[in-house]
């Protein structure tokens, strides 16, 4: 495969892409990226000196560092376009069930497997889990810039409801107390999804005034100011 991956990204550009996939990949250090049986952690996760639009992940059983193999896998699909970094969690998981044999080692003398046509590949039938679909939600609510806007939702907790439905707890400073955001975990297909780009646009506009035509009754402890139902977005 090309080293030159989509030459119009510059350098930051391609950092940022990094940066951004090695924080979400954080969360497999101590849950397993793939495996039952074979579990794989994360390790770390590096930006190859010798390669562009690359990020390099190394995974281990846990146990011994010995067995550590690492991955190199796109950071920019041959369309030129930046991959998310959900569907380079989820594609990494699945060329991980028939993973490529390291052919070379690393700069720390890591055996190195070059997994980006396996990821590409992968990419065209990615498929999501609860797993994936949990963190996402959640994640909708990012901080803003200006935490004193009157419209500023802050995140304070989350719980899968159930295998569709997860309820963001939140809270703004013109609010009494927290209330509740159910959203769906599945797209209108019935296919589990990672964020609503629709409805995460709008969450940081919603008061409970809004949402008042979206009113659920279901009682929540962990949200006196009420429950709503954006299931439907």
């Amino acid at each position: 495969m090309t080293e030159e991956l989509s030459p119009e990204w510059d350098d930051e550009g391609l950092a940022d892409l990094h940066r951004v996939l090695m924080r979400r990949l954080l969360r497999f250090t101590s849950a397993p990226l793939s495996g039952a049986a074979d579990v794989r952690l994360v390790r770390g996760v590096l930006r190859p000196p010798e390669r562009r639009g690359v990020t390099r992940v190394v995974l281990w059983d846990g146990r011994r560092l010995e067995g550590s193999v690492a991955y190199d896998v796109p950071l920019i699909h041959p369309r030129g376009d930046s991959i998310p970094w959900t569907h380079l969690v989820a594609a990494l998981r699945q060329v991980l069930l028939h993973p490529p044999a390291p052919d070379d080692t690393d700069p720390m003398g890591i055996p190195l497997a070059d997994a980006r046509r396996q990821m590409i590949h992968a990419l065209d039938r990615v498929t999501f889990d609860l797993t994936d679909a949990l963190p996402a939600s959640a994640l909708m609510l990012q901080p803003q810039d200006e935490p004193d806007d009157s419209s500023y939702l802050r995140l304070d907790g989350f719980l899968l409801q159930d295998e569709t439905t997860a309820r963001l707890y939140v809270t703004a400073p013109d609010t009494a107390g927290t209330f509740g955001l159910d959203v769906s975990l599945h797209d209108p297909n019935g296919q589990v999804r990672v964020g609503n780009t629709a409805l995460m646009a709008a969450l940081p506009s919603f008061v409970p005034d809004e949402l008042d035509s979206n009113r659920s009754p279901a009682q929540d402890p962990y949200a006196p100011a009420g429950v709503y139902d954006l299931t439907h977005w």
